[in-house]
């Protein structure tokens, strides 16, 4: 089987999230084709974009440059069996923004294609609910603004494969179009470094809403324990965030992640993962069956403070005298394999779905009604 994967090599979750992927599938026998300038492709402009007098003004030569550019990029993934799309909700699903998977589709009409994305959408609470059944769940204006340009529903692909379904939504009780795979992040760069000292990392400052408070504490509880800390601030390389991570004994979470890769990555380097409350890491849930509904649980490497700085401090005070990387290691590959070395089973099963026809072209416009 061919497969191709579109992805971008920015520094961002997509490229090691594509290339884990496609380990996964080579593994499983699959030829992969990977394609780095895939979501560059998608979000060419193509056609007029009437909303706005600039786009009118400048269509033409430029709009048939690109028209052309994006047909030969299809061509080279004609003798595929399947195309995979490595993007994130929201936006995998927008009209604007990855604006050419219709007309991928129009294009290669047997060829099915899927989204491979850290989450399912049914199962995130504000934006499947916001972007399936159009409810108000708290979304910032720009977020909104972005929805209210235009937005696919389930029916925008023929299959999903998700890094986790974890949520305090639960699945559908319905049969899902979704395969759960989890992720392979084990290229080699991920291990301890601590070289015995214990030291934090602080998450990335976040100015919106009540999330620097959040941080003050954190920051606070450190000085107070007398831990060496180091806050991530500005643009790192990849080599650059992974060595860090490797030196690094207990991370900080600054903001409820919709899954957060570097949650994964910190764990493999022997990491505590420190949040104010459980939801914070909620795709990071322990949950034997995914369509009960509410929290899960942890595993040990999380520790869970309930905002309450008293909690912190005796937490991280527990840490200094016990902490062992080897140890959260081991805990991460126990409790949650998945999460580092993917599950090719998982894998093995979606590609045997694809080769019998069961995931085909068409498929997605069985999809309209999931998850509203």
């Amino acid at each position: 089987m061919r497969v191709a994967i579109l992805a971008n090599d920015r520094a961002s979750f997509v490229r090691p999230t594509a290339e884990g992927l496609q380990r996964m599938l080579r593994s499983c026998g699959a030829e992969v084709v990977m394609r780095y300038d895939g979501l560059h492709h998608l979000g060419l402009p193509t056609s007029v974009d009437w909303s706005s007098p600039r786009s009118v003004a400048s269509t033409g030569l430029r709009l048939a440059r690109h028209r052309r550019q994006f047909r030969e990029f299809v061509e080279g993934m004609r003798e595929c069996d399947v195309v995979m799309v490595v993007a994130h909700v929201p936006a995998s699903f927008s009209r604007v923004g990855l604006s050419n998977v219709e007309l991928l589709r129009e294009l290669l009409p047997e060829m099915p294609i899927v989204n491979y994305d850290l989450v399912y959408l049914p199962t995130v609470e504000k934006w499947g609910r916001a972007i399936l059944n159009a409810e108000d769940t708290g979304l910032t204006d720009a977020d909104v603004s972005g929805i209210e340009r235009g937005m696919f529903g389930m029916d925008r692909y023929d299959w999903y494969l998700a890094v986790s379904t974890a949520s305090e939504v639960p699945m559908p009780s319905e049969p899902q179009p979704c395969t759960v795979i989890g992720i392979d992040l084990d290229d080699g760069s991920l291990f301890p470094e601590q070289h015995g000292e214990l030291r934090a990392l602080v998450d990335f400052a976040q100015p919106r809403k009540n999330y620097p408070s959040y941080r003050a504490m954190q920051i606070e509880a450190l000085e107070k324990t007398g831990i060496p800390y180091e806050v991530l601030d500005g643009g790192y390389s990849p080599v650059e965030i992974r060595a860090i991570y490797r030196r690094t004994g207990l991370f900080m979470l600054a903001h409820r992640e919709s899954f957060g890769l570097p949650i994964c990555e910190l764990q493999a380097c022997g990491s505590l993962i420190f949040a104010p409350h459980s939801n914070w890491a909620g795709a990071h849930w322990i949950k034997a069956n995914p369509r009960d509904s509410g929290p899960g649980l942890h595993s040990p490497n999380f520790c869970i403070y309930d905002n309450d700085f008293d909690v912190l401090v005796a937490q991280l005070e527990n840490v200094k005298q016990t902490f062992d990387p080897g140890r959260v290691v081991r805990t991460f590959d126990d409790h949650q394999p998945q999460l580092f070395r993917g599950d090719r089973a998982a894998v093995q099963q979606f590609l045997g779905l694809v080769q019998r026809g069961d995931i085909h072209g068409a498929l997605h416009l069985e999809h309209a009604q999931v998850g509203r």
